[in-house]
């Protein structure tokens, strides 16, 4: 029997907002501006929603751990199709992050500028998941574990991320044990390991026609590098947009400090092997 209208759910039924949680959602958004600006809604919602990205970024690279692993230890190729397919899906939410600061551009300087002094010592700085981000990815520095120390929970879990094989690790551990990537000598220099990573990515790309699921994990995992580069960039320009060169509201220096990072990719050895291939 058709129904012309959707069904209404019984009490013992799940419902939307039963499963989203989604009351409990809307209730979390707390400005602190006094009388409540505009905009600062804006500003937090904005940011809650990176960090739900962030929290699927880690789920899904998490995944891809696992299935590199597994395709590496089986020699099958199930497991790295599935690698990149979760990667593809990585990407796509970073391409959603980079364009989420459209939104936050809507904000005039002077509407931010009336709530940000409220703000302070909070900072994107102190974002635990994004740190997460980066020691899942093989950005790993010690010291950052100092900046998350009011935060037992965060911490925990970013030493622990510290202390584990990062997803460039897991990676180049599977190139070896397939026989793609030589064995490193342990006492080897940072760079010796380096041009050895480069050299067996090139060998992956000069072999198409065996290697089209591990050319497609690269691919995806350099599309990631970039458009993280790209978030990162985008993230400086709001803030220069916005407040100029001003001091960040966790004490950092701001648009400044950040453009120190642009160097910065989770993939190196990657770009490396497109400067070999071009060498011939």
């Amino acid at each position: 029997m058709a129904h012309d209208s959707p069904l209404i759910p019984s009490p013992d039924q799940v419902t939307y907002d039963a499963y989203l949680r989604v009351s409990d959602l809307i209730r979390l958004q707390h400005p602190l501006s006094r009388p409540e600006h505009h905009d600062e809604l804006l500003f937090i919602v904005i940011h809650q929603t990176y960090e739900l990205w962030f929290k699927l970024l880690l789920h899904e690279l998490d995944a891809v751990v696992a299935n590199l692993r597994a395709g590496a230890a089986r020699g099958a190729d199930d497991e790295v199709y599935e690698a990149a397919r979760l990667l593809r899906r990585c990407t796509e939410v970073a391409r959603v992050l980079v364009e989420q600061f459209t939104i936050l551009e809507t904000m005039l300087p002077t509407h931010f500028l009336a709530f940000r002094g409220r703000l302070r010592p909070a900072s994107g700085f102190q974002s635990e998941q994004f740190r997460e981000l980066e020691f899942l990815c093989g950005m790993k520095d010690p010291k950052m574990l100092r900046y998350h120390e009011p935060t037992p929970e965060a911490y925990a879990s970013l030493e622990r991320r510290l202390k584990e094989p990062s997803l460039k690790d897991v990676f180049f551990d599977a190139l070896k044990s397939l026989g793609i990537m030589p064995e490193v000598d342990k006492h080897a220099t940072d760079e010796t390991v380096f041009r050895a990573r480069a050299a067996a990515i090139l060998s992956i790309y000069r072999d198409e026609r065996r290697c089209r699921h591990w050319i497609d994990v690269c691919e995806r995992l350099t599309e990631f590098d970039e458009l993280i580069v790209s978030w990162r960039l985008r993230h400086i320009q709001m803030i220069e947009r916005t407040i100029g060169v001003r001091l960040g509201t966790g004490g950092s220096s701001g648009a400044s400090y950040l453009k120190m990072t642009l160097d910065k990719k989770f993939f190196p050895e990657l770009w490396e092997a497109r400067t070999l291939l071009t060498e011939g």
